[in-house]
């Protein structure tokens, strides 16, 4: 008798355990990206793109060539290691300049108008498409690089009209 309790006992074990191995899975995946680069730095995954919000600003904040809207961003380049380079660059290129202001990426899309948008560097300098500013000393590990976007009216243009906007612009980092 007490045989058959070890044994019923063992069978009711073995029913339970292989329950729990006929019972249905979640399958998932794990998807990886990324890029080796021959640089001092790499670009962190929140740096590209990097996105401003300029939120809503009144159109009266642009009159008499006013800046508004100004904003802090950051480049963040990780993984800095300076026995390679001790310094970065960084040029800006807007895909589209504003044609009546040259020193302002143009509204690429959207209905606003009259108005473009302007970079300041790290050093506080408007930025010129195209030229490097001032070097940043770069760091081991983390080096941020902040920049300040902001909305002016065109120099030429005496009306700004009010509506949503979007542009975009590149940078490029070299090092030193």
């Amino acid at each position: 008798m007490k045989t058959n309790k070890v044994v019923i006992a063992a069978a009711f074990t073995a029913a339970l355990g292989s329950a729990s191995v006929l019972a249905d899975t979640t399958n998932g995946q794990i998807e990886f990206q990324g890029e080796l680069v021959n640089t001092a730095c790499g670009l962190s995954t929140n740096s590209s793109p990097v996105s401003v919000d300029f939120g809503q600003v009144p159109v009266s904040a642009l009159t008499q060539g006013g800046r508004a809207g100004s904003t802090t961003k950051n480049i963040e380049l990780q993984h800095c290691d300076t026995t390679v380079a001790t310094s970065a660059v960084v040029s800006y290129n807007p895909t589209s300049p504003n044609p009546k202001d040259n020193t302002l990426a143009a509204f690429t899309s959207g209905s606003a108008s009259g108005a473009g948008i302007g970079l300041r560097d790290s050093a506080n300098q408007d930025v010129v498409w195209g030229q490097g500013t001032a070097a940043v000393r770069l760091v081991n590990g983390t080096t941020t690089i902040p920049f300040v976007a902001y909305l002016k009216a065109d120099n030429k243009e005496k009306t700004v009209t009010a509506g949503a906007f979007q542009s975009t612009i590149n940078f490029q980092i070299a090092y030193q």
